[in-house]
């Protein structure tokens, strides 16, 4: 999706991307949730609005990341970011199926 990762050496149990420039990360989460149903969570403090936080750990299955994924794709196509549907998507599931 062209996002930036957060952290110099990612967690297995959480992913956090930097929110694009022009984007604003509240709104993003917001209609995330009230469009899809889909809650990821965001910054807190000095990093509100400036990232999101998709977990993969416990009771979230490689479904609920796609999921995830997925919407985070239509919102940021939706608020004007410059994405290829699927291409996000598509790079998970090949990482998912050992591709």
């Amino acid at each position: 999706m062209g996002l930036e990762l957060f952290a110099s050496q990612p967690a297995d149990g959480l992913t956090v991307v930097k929110v694009p420039e022009g984007v604003d990360g509240v709104a993003l989460l917001n209609k995330l949730e009230k469009q899809y149903g889909l809650k990821l969570a965001g910054g807190q403090d000095t990093l509100k609005g400036k990232i999101i936080r998709l977990a993969h750990m416990g009771y979230i299955d490689q479904f609920d990341v796609l999921a995830g994924l997925a919407g985070v794709e239509l919102v940021l196509k939706e608020m004007g970011y410059r994405v290829e549907p699927g291409s996000g998507l598509a790079a998970a599931q090949r990482v998912l199926a050992n591709e």
